[in-house]
């Protein structure tokens, strides 16, 4: 047998959280290595974020269309394929490239951690390595007794590379990637319904955020079913037919199963003593995202939120703990922000109202109408508000709530409020652009300090 390959770290995964860490180590002069055992990128590149915000920029342009002409453009479905696999392919290649400039050392292959060692399944290699970083990931959660055939009953995985777009299209699950997915395939002209165990979608999310949200994907013909569940699923012929707690029973051309995640945790685990995982099967991680002595974990695989931005801080904080001898602590989750790309769009920062609640925080709720922003009008958002909870007796932030047009976008304006990096005082005298959604930064500001220009406030 071969000797063992000697690196300073292993990462295994290649996705959001496991490449940068790869990157950022080779900068801090680390000899790495990063395997990985399908595509580079992982499930947000391959299968989830960029896929589904490419059918998002179709979806939007048809909704700015719609109203305004005849007939809304049929797509090309076989196109839309191709270019999203060009964009895919395009963003893999480059974290290939980038690897490879910085000399991190790629394996294409399935690895096992085995006591002070990392197995390759495919190839036999062994690599000795005094630290291992963990970043496999999740995978789709099935629907029990029914699973995945990849055709008819599929995930996120399959949806985006279908032969055709579904006609008529059932969705289990009203989570975000089940309301994501709603929205644009039903403004591509998809007839969409969504199925939700809970009481309400988004079930996650302030009460205000899931009922705004709800009301605008009626108003976009999208069937929700809440407080119900999917008791059974029958394939007949080209159709599924899908029968629900509530007694209805519809036929569609496919059902997508958007019911949660499950961690690539054990998988990638053979005898390593010390490594907890939660009832989950997520890794247990603490600061510097260790999980045990020589074993650190990022991304998904070690727990909520499940969030790109979330794993590539993350895996920065993996990396620099690394190199630097000493665990750096892990980002606050409160702190990293949820975007849900919805039309009108949503964006999280800090805590709820039932958060603060539950944990007897007394605070004021400031809550603005987006429809005083000129842009937010422009774009058919009218419907939707800016809500800042403030603590009472002071001016410190301590949640964000924004369900608007480019929600994703304004809440980077937004964090340095709950961060503390920006005083209410400085947010309400800084110029945004007009015409602008981020306009809104200012306008709730004002609105907290009592002076807002664009909202009557009665004295």
């Amino acid at each position: 047998m071969a000797a063992p390959r000697k690196y300073d770290v292993v990462v295994i995964g290649g996705g959001i959280g496991g490449y940068p860490t790869a990157i950022r180590l080779s900068q801090r002069g680390l000899k790495v290595a990063l395997v990985e055992e399908r595509y580079l990128g992982g499930e947000c590149t391959n299968y989830g974020c960029v896929p589904s915000k490419a059918i998002y920029r179709l979806a939007e342009s048809f909704r700015s269309l719609r109203g305004f002409v005849d007939q809304v453009p049929q797509l090309r479905w076989r196109d839309v394929r191709r270019w999203i696999e060009s964009v895919v392919e395009r963003l893999r290649d480059g974290i290939g490239y980038l690897l490879d400039l910085y000399g991190a050392d790629l394996y294409q292959d399935k690895a096992v951690v085995a006591g002070d060692r990392v197995r390759l399944a495919k190839s036999g290699v062994e690599i000795e390595a005094r630290e291992v970083v963990i970043a496999t990931g999740t995978d789709p959660r099935p629907l029990p007794g029914v699973g995945f055939d990849g055709q008819y009953v599929v995930s996120n995985r399959e949806l985006f590379y279908l032969d055709e777009p579904p006609g008529r299209l059932l969705i289990v699950g009203g989570g975000v990637i089940g309301v994501e997915i709603a929205y644009s395939f039903s403004e591509i002209g998809t007839e969409v319904v969504v199925v939700e165990a809970l009481d309400r979608i988004l079930p996650m999310y302030d009460r205000d955020v899931s009922r705004t949200v709800a009301r605008f994907l009626r108003g976009r013909e999208v069937k929700l079913f809440t407080s119900t569940t999917v008791t059974r699923v029958e394939r007949r012929g080209r159709e599924v037919e899908v029968t629900l707690s509530s007694g209805d029973r519809l036929s569609v051309d496919r059902v997508l199963v958007a019911i949660g995640r499950v961690p690539r945790s054990r998988e990638a685990l053979l005898g390593v003593d010390g490594v907890k995982l939660d009832r989950h099967g997520y890794i247990a991680v603490g600061d510097g995202c260790r999980a045990a002595p020589g074993i650190r974990a990022v991304g998904d695989v070690a727990g909520p939120p499940l969030l790109a931005h979330k794993a590539l801080i993350e895996g920065l904080v993996a990396a620099e703990s690394i190199a630097q001898g000493r665990d750096l602590p892990r980002p606050d989750p409160h702190a990293i922000p949820t975007a849900v790309f919805t039309g009108l769009e949503v964006a999280i920062v800090g805590y709820s109202e039932e958060e603060l609640r539950r944990l007897g925080v007394k605070y004021r709720r400031y809550r603005l109408p987006i429809g005083v922003i000129s842009a937010a009008l422009i774009k058919g958002g009218e419907e939707g508000f800016v809500k800042l909870l403030v603590e009472e007796g002071g001016r410190r932030v301590l949640g964000i709530h924004i369900v608007a047009p480019n929600a994703s976008e304004v809440v980077s304006a937004m964090l340095p409020l709950y961060l503390g990096m920006l005083s209410l005082d400085e947010a309400s005298r800084s110029p945004y652009p007009h015409l602008t959604v981020s306009e809104a930064v200012r306008e709730a500001a004002e609105l907290v300090l009592g002076e807002p220009i664009h909202v009557f406030v009665k004295r």
